[in-house]
């Protein structure tokens, strides 16, 4: 259901950012997952950076793209990321320094070992979250190939780690019951 209607109000856009990640199966066995980074303002804005010192209303005030190719394990074995659109001249310049994060793999701490691999002040506020936003598409595309693995006996790695895939749940019980825990009486 959309978020309710606003009676009696009228309102003014001002802001749009949008966000979309795609996931592809390659046909060598890897995976590629895009996601693209878009906000625009409504009015004006200063620059320097910009052609006419202005960032016009309605254009890209950033834009940004990244591929991560990982493999069924969601190991990255590669990373490409283009900034098209920036505010400052310098930005693209932290497109390289990503290359640090080849042979990360995307589970629980992935942020925290963003953060150790590359320090904020060299990185981009933006991709940083572009990139968390891909890795969680990547999780939820090869999701389905990973749940065929376990149907082979092997643990789900989802359980216990959030209220639905709880091993003492419900869902659990029903879907995967040689996994369930019944919960010790408190």
């Amino acid at each position: 259901m959309p978020l309710s209607k606003i009676n009696n109000i009228t309102r003014e856009e001002i802001y749009f950012r949008h966000l979309d990640y795609v996931g592809y199966r390659r046909d060598d066995d890897l995976w590629d997952i895009e996601g693209h980074f878009k906000d625009l303002r409504s009015f004006d804005t200063p620059c320097l950076d910009r052609p006419a010192h202005t960032i016009f209303a309605g254009e890209p005030f950033h834009e940004m793209y990244i591929r991560l190719t990982v493999d069924d394990d969601l190991f990255i074995k590669n990373i490409e990321i283009n900034i098209e659109n920036a505010p400052y001249k310098q930005c693209p310049l932290t497109e390289v320094v990503y290359q640090k994060l080849v042979g990360l793999q995307i589970k629980t701490g992935f942020s925290k070992d963003i953060h150790r691999q590359i320090q904020i002040k060299q990185g981009c506020t933006h991709l940083f979250e572009l990139i968390i936003g891909t890795a969680q598409a990547a999780f939820q595309t090869i999701y389905p190939i990973r749940m065929m693995k376990y149907a082979r006996g092997t643990k789900p790695d989802p359980i216990d780690t959030c209220l639905a895939w709880d091993s003492s749940g419900e869902m659990v019980k029903n879907q995967w019951p040689q996994y369930y825990q019944k919960k010790e009486q408190e």
